[in-house]
C-alpha cells in the first residue's frame, strides 16, 4: 500500500480532543489542517466508532484532517492500533482506504486522504446519526 498521499482523515480515538495516547502520537508527528468530513455512516462499535462508505449525500461523519510528518512512520503506527497491519491476523476489523474528504475550512475544498474504514458486520451496533463521535465514549483500545 503506498504511503504518498500524507492526509488523514480521523473520526474516532484519534481526534485531537480524546486525549488518546495515539490521538498524542498523531498530534506530534501531524499538522491539524482543518475539521473536515466523509460521505458516510458512523457507528458505536464499543467505547470507539466505525465509519463505513456511503452513497447517500445525507449521510456524513465529520471528524478532523491531518498532514502528516513521516507518512509511512505514522501510518504504521496507526495500522497497528487499528490492528490492520501485516502484523494481525485477517480479516481487519478496520481497513486504511484513500477516500475523498470534505474540508471545513474556508474554501470547503475536496481532498483525498487515507481514513480508517470499518469492516466486520453491523448488526446491533448503533448508528450515530448525526455522525459526531463523542469523546465520552473513549477509553484505551
Amino acid at each position: 500500500m503506498t504511503e504518498q498521499n500524507t492526509y488523514l482523515f480521523v473520526y474516532g480515538t484519534l481526534m485531537k480532543d480524546t486525549n488518546h495516547s495515539m490521538a498524542q502520537l498523531l498530534t506530534k508527528h501531524s499538522e491539524f489542517i482543518c475539521r473536515a468530513s466523509m460521505q458516510g455512516q458512523l457507528y458505536l462499535i464499543d467505547y470507539y466508532p466505525g465509519a463505513i462508505l456511503s452513497e447517500s449525500k445525507d449521510d456524513i461523519v465529520y471528524g478532523e484532517l491531518y498532514k502528516l510528518s513521516n507518512a509511512s512512520w505514522v501510518l504504521s503506527q496507526l495500522d497497528d492500533y487499528e490492528e490492520c497491519s501485516s502484523s494481525f491476523p485477517e480479516p481487519h476489523e478496520y481497513q486504511r482506504q484513500l477516500i475523498t474528504i470534505q474540508t471545513h475550512a474556508a474554501d470547503f475544498s475536496l481532498t483525498l486522504a487515507w481514513a480508517y474504514l470499518y469492516q466486520y458486520p453491523l448488526n446491533n451496533k448503533p448508528r450515530i446519526k448525526n455522525g459526531q463521535f463523542e469523546v465520552r465514549y473513549t477509553d484505551t483500545k
